[in-house]
């Protein structure tokens, strides 16, 4: 006797999209928005970063016209331009202030786990460049790493409140936006199930 198989929903792809690095069924790059900033971001990332899907730089990218990804290399670190400004929480470092800002800036992210970015940013900061830190009072949208200190977010939370700070609303919201899918989707895949989020959940901040 025939065995009759009843189909109980979609065939569902679970290879990974190259792009984002969630499943295909799942994945966010047709939705994502792409902005031109002024302000220029380089995430300097480490080398075990590169195929995460939890890695945010790589989605930031995706958004950003004007990011940028560059390969850490201990050995040849990249060479930095004299007034860039370099993004850690370095000792010495003062908080970012928006006028600090212009189109000809680039900002430098390190990019990996606290302990390699921690590294990146010590052999950066002998360079000439200016060490600055992100104002106190941010919380981490990135939940898919965890970490004790809620004051330590994301790489591409990083970039869009240097946004936010340039006065660059529009791009800041797509990040956060994005990160905030893409963070939901991530814990699906683990079984964790979210709310969708909402656009108010990415209100503008005055600085």
């Amino acid at each position: 006797m025939a065995t009759l198989m009843r189909r109980v929903g979609p065939i569902l792809d679970y290879s990974r999209c190259l792009d984002c690095g969630l499943h295909r069924h799942r994945c966010i790059c047709a939705s994502l928005e792409v902005h031109p900033t002024r302000v220029r971001i380089r995430f300097v990332q480490h080398i075990q970063e590169l195929l995460k899907p939890t890695n945010s730089a790589r989605l930031a990218c995706r958004i950003l016209s004007s990011a940028e990804i560059v390969a850490w290399d201990r050995v040849a670190p990249p060479k930095l331009e004299p007034e860039a400004i370099l993004l850690y929480p370095l000792e010495g470092s003062l908080p970012l202030q928006p006028e600090e800002l212009t189109e000809s800036v680039s900002v430098v992210i390190p990019d990996g786990t606290w302990a390699q970015a921690s590294r990146i940013a010590n052999v950066l900061g002998h360079g000439r460049v200016r060490a600055r830190t992100l104002p106190l009072g941010n919380h981490s949208l990135w939940t898919v790493r965890q970490c004790k200190d809620p004051e330590r977010i994301s790489s591409a939370q990083a970039a869009a409140v240097v946004l936010e700070l340039a006065g660059e609303a529009q791009a800041a919201a797509s990040v956060m936006k994005a990160l905030v899918e893409m963070d939901r989707a991530i814990l699906s895949m683990r079984g964790i199930v979210r709310e969708p989020a909402s656009d108010k959940v990415f209100p503008t901040r005055e600085w």
